[in-house]
C-alpha cells in the first residue's frame, strides 16, 4: 500500500468515526449537482422500484445506508449514520403522493 493510499484509507476511517459520510455536505447545500443526484438516483433505483410496501421500502432503504422521515409534507431521504436530509424523495423521481398510491397510506416512522 502506498502512502497516499494508507492516508486515504485513515481518513475516511477517521471520517466515520466522527458521523462524517459522503453526504454530509448535503446539509450545506440546498441541493445536490446533477452528477451526485444521478449517482444517487441509480443506487437506489432497486429499493425504490421494487419495494413493496413502507416497510420495505425502509428496510431496502437502510440496507443502502438511508432511512426517510416526513418533514413539511414531504417524504425526506436521510443518511442512516448522520441523519443528514439529503433531498425529497419527489428530486430522486419519486413524490410521496406516488409513494403513498403505491404502499397505501402514510409511512409508519417507528
Amino acid at each position: 500500500m502506498k502512502v497516499n493510499e494508507k492516508q486515504s484509507v485513515v481518513s475516511e476511517t477517521e471520517d466515520m468515526a466522527y458521523g462524517q459520510t459522503p453526504w454530509a455536505c448535503a446539509q450545506m447545500r440546498k441541493r445536490l449537482d446533477s452528477e451526485t443526484m444521478m449517482m444517487l438516483r441509480a443506487s437506489l433505483f432497486e429499493p425504490l422500484n421494487k419495494a413493496d410496501s413502507w416497510p420495505s421500502l425502509r428496510e431496502m432503504l437502510r440496507g443502502k445506508g438511508f432511512d426517510m422521515t416526513p418533514r413539511a409534507g414531504r417524504l425526506r431521504l436521510v443518511d442512516l449514520q448522520s441523519r443528514v436530509e439529503i433531498c425529497t424523495f419527489g428530486l430522486l423521481g419519486h413524490p410521496r403522493v406516488e409513494l403513498e398510491k403505491r404502499f397505501g397510506g402514510h409511512p409508519q416512522m417507528h
